[in-house]
């Protein structure tokens, strides 16, 4: 991806190498890798420590709750809330695919006690808090709309920052990264008992549907992509035409929260091409990001990157 040059080979190599030191495993339940102390989780390979008071800025309740979410988990400041799911990635979800409502803050919404929140803002102020997999647009939505990211634990008494350590890599980010190796050179069924074996974990209540084949991962991706506005398609596009879009679909589901679905997106070709919830394609050059106009002034060596 860096180089430009496919090196699927080396990077399978680099994986065997860490999962055959037999350091670490999958854990039995995936939010166990996301809990308040998390340090010692066997599936993390390298983490971005935080810490509530000595190491801050990861504030993502803050960021997805909405204000009246403070008498949920008894945290020290109002939420401010937003950040949300787009409605049409949460319908590619299998109902029976625990990661739907262990990573995702969904329905009406309780203070510590068990009671039933309110909203506090517009349209929703004094109305029950039950977060929908709706999003009119991004112009346009109430304090309701939306699932809240719910896969780092927000534990009771919750401060601003939050001491959940981040990872950057863990063992089934090892996994599925041999696994899209093995996809793209060809040996589609090592592929997909890699992916079964990450999938397992969020299939207990019906084992068969944790089960992919060689067949599924090279099938285009389930996603419905499209504008949308008040949950009414505009424009509709196939998710069909996406190779190993399954794989893909497979990677949202797992790593959802965790800052991988813009370089996936890039790796698979629908972030320049797709459009979603109110974003259309703007231009391939977008693959790279500007650099910075203070950069820029400190090196006169440094060229801005092309479309900017």
């Amino acid at each position: 991806m860096y180089s430009g040059t496919a090196q699927w080979d080396k990077c399978a190599a680099a994986c065997d190498a860490v999962i055959n030191a037999g350091l670490f495993a999958l854990e039995t339940n995936q939010r166990d890798v996301f809990k308040t102390v998390n340090e010692n989780s066997k599936e993390i390979v390298f983490a971005i420590p935080y810490d509530e008071i000595y190491g801050g800025t990861f504030s993502m309740a803050m960021e997805t709750l909405q204000p009246a979410n403070q008498k949920t988990y008894g945290v020290e400041a109002a939420c401010w809330g937003g950040t949300c799911a787009v409605p049409q990635f949460i319908n590619t979800y299998d109902p029976d695919d625990s990661r739907l409502k262990e990573n995702w803050i969904q329905g009406q919404q309780y203070d510590a006690s068990g009671q039933p929140l309110l909203g506090s803002m517009r349209a929703t102020n004094g109305k029950p808090l039950i977060y929908l997999n709706q999003l009119p647009g991004v112009d346009s939505s109430e304090e309701v709309h939306g699932f809240r990211m719910g896969k780092y634990e927000y534990k009771q008494g919750l401060r601003i920052n939050m001491s959940n350590d981040v990872p950057l890599f863990r063992y089934a980010d090892l996994l599925m990264m041999k696994a899209e190796c093995l996809l793209r050179t060809g040996n589609a069924g090592g592929a997909a008992t890699l992916v079964t074996q990450v999938r397992s974990r969020s299939f207990k209540n019906n084992s068969t549907k944790a089960t992919v084949t060689a067949a599924d991962l090279i099938k285009g991706s389930i996603y419905k992509y499209g504008l949308t506005r008040n949950g009414q398609f505009t424009t509709t596009q196939t998710g069909d035409d996406v190779q190993y879009g399954r794989f893909l679909d497979e990677l949202g589901w797992e790593f959802t929260q965790e800052g991988h679905r813009r370089q996936d997106m890039i790796r698979f070709g629908t972030y320049t091409k797709k459009s979603w919830l109110s974003h259309s394609p703007n231009g391939d050059y977008r693959i790279l990001l500007p650099l910075p106009q203070a950069e820029l002034n400190k090196n006169p060596k440094l060229k801005q990157n092309p479309g900017y």
